[in-house]
């Protein structure tokens, strides 16, 4: 696993805007990223490039933003998909009849989807987050993309791992061809929770692998009551354990809490926006091989 990440400044209408991409996406035909804060025209305290609808934002502002996003993508708005995100563990193929679902409000977003996958061209599948984890997966075999939102319940859940095996079904998905960027979400430092979950995790990670349960969970001597859980190295790993080379899995390493360029739930006590993990085909080649 690494930290080959990279990142983009755009000029927009209303100022920079900027969004991180894994080192690896230069190989292919495609374009992804996890969007930082600044850029848009949302007022405080989504300023300013919130990208979601769910967290009280004026529509038209969201609107707006999202345009700002696919002019770059070179995509018309009414492309966009995405789900409404319950921290869960479905994921969703985007077909040409789901197309759109979510584009101008939440409630035509999929229920109750926490992944969503495709293999069509010119489809931007939104994730959103403000300390989850984003994760963007590509199969280089079949072309085809995924985003999958990962907090605790999704990464213990499993949802990175059940979103590749739900694109095995589709498309004939393998691990071994598969790229994994993490994008900027709570880091390891920051996610401070109660023993008990640490302990699950902990449990969790025994079951998956050899290493040592100090790559995942940590203990503070102050706080006995409290444990300190890598999500980023629990996601990666499972990940690993079921094919996928590590060399392929790119985690970005921006904890979404100490950076003030992110939107974090737990920094901003759940009044804040919220970035989007990207993914969209560019063309459809017809041959691409890694």
């Amino acid at each position: 696993m690494n930290q080959s990440v990279k990142r983009i400044d755009v000029k927009g209408p209303h100022g920079t805007w900027s969004y991180e991409a894994p080192s690896w996406v230069d190989r292919f035909p495609i374009v992804m990223g996890d969007t930082y804060r600044h850029g848009g025209v949302s007022k405080a305290p989504y300023e300013s490039l919130n990208l979601a609808f769910h967290v009280g934002d004026e529509a038209q502002s969201v609107r707006e933003n999202r345009a700002i996003i696919v002019k770059y993508l070179g995509v018309e708005p009414n492309r966009i998909s995405c789900g409404n995100q319950v921290h869960g563990l479905k994921a969703v193929e985007i077909t040409e009849d789901l197309v759109g679902a979510g584009a101008f409000g939440e409630d035509t977003a999929i229920d109750d989807c926490d992944a969503v996958f495709t293999n069509l061209p010119h489809v931007p599948l939104f994730l959103f987050t403000a300390d989850c984890v984003g994760v963007g997966i590509y199969d280089a075999k079949h072309h085809a993309i995924a985003t999958a939102h990962a907090g605790w319940r999704g990464a213990i859940g499993r949802l990175p791992v059940l979103t590749i095996e739900a694109m095995k079904e589709a498309y004939g998905t393998e691990f071994k061809d598969c790229y994994i960027y993490l994008g900027p979400s709570i880091g390891p430092e920051s996610f401070e929770v109660d023993v008990e979950l640490g302990k699950r995790f902990e449990l969790a990670w025994r079951d998956m692998t050899d290493r040592d349960s100090s790559d995942v969970v940590n203990y503070s001597a102050d706080k006995l009551d409290k444990a300190y859980i890598n999500l980023w190295n629990f996601i990666g790993e499972d990940l690993v354990v079921n094919g996928v080379p590590p060399e392929n899995i790119t985690i970005g390493g921006t904890d979404s809490v100490t950076e003030v360029d992110c939107y974090s739930y737990r920094r901003e006590a759940g009044r804040t926006g919220r970035m989007a993990v990207s993914y969209t085909h560019l063309t459809l080649p017809t041959i691409c091989s890694v």
